[in-house]
């Protein structure tokens, strides 16, 4: 995933994308793309500037990284290694920053980048986030049984949930 520049477009030649919140680590380092039709100037600001709260909620295969700007609500990301595609997949020792997270906001509507921001994590959080990811990379993965286990889990559980049993949070200003 790339960082993109306010005011162009998140992937050239892409006047619209699918409206989806993606994790994930990569040879880059940490990102988060939020992708949001009609998403409004305050959601942006919030995003861009406001409290941002982090979780990690792991239940079984999938890590799920949990987050939210201000006082809006929780929201998640389901995260697998073995799901981010081979030419970008790395371990959290051999991407170029493992310790900030990049976040792109992104109006699904035009596919146009509306928000940028960088968030260094803590090295508590940054240590057991990429502890979770060499430990999950490391280990078998049945698609199958992956996609059964996420629909288990949104089943049972709703984002808020999830923030609630998480045991590895951070906040920055």
């Amino acid at each position: 995933m790339q960082t993109g520049k306010i005011g162009q477009p998140y992937q050239v030649g892409e006047d619209k994308l699918e409206e989806r919140i993606i994790y994930r680590l990569d040879n880059d380092g940490h990102n988060l793309l939020i992708s949001k039709a009609g998403i409004t100037p305050e959601e942006v600001e919030t995003i861009q500037n406001g409290t941002a709260e982090f979780r990690i909620y792991i239940d079984g295969p999938i890590i799920f990284f949990l987050f939210k700007f201000g006082r809006d609500s929780w929201n998640d990301a389901p995260y697998s290694w073995h799901t981010v595609p081979r030419n970008a997949r790395g371990y959290p020792e051999q991407a170029a920053d493992a310790a900030t997270l990049k976040i792109n906001v992104v109006d699904a509507a035009d596919g146009i980048v509306r928000g940028v921001r960088q968030v260094a994590f803590t090295s508590e959080f940054a240590g057991k986030l990429n502890a979770a990811i060499t430990a999950q990379a490391n280990g078998s993965f049945n698609g199958l049984s992956y996609a059964k286990h996420l629909n288990m889990v949104y089943n049972q559980y709703t984002a808020e949930d999830m923030a609630e049993l998480a045991d590895v949070r951070m906040v920055s200003w």
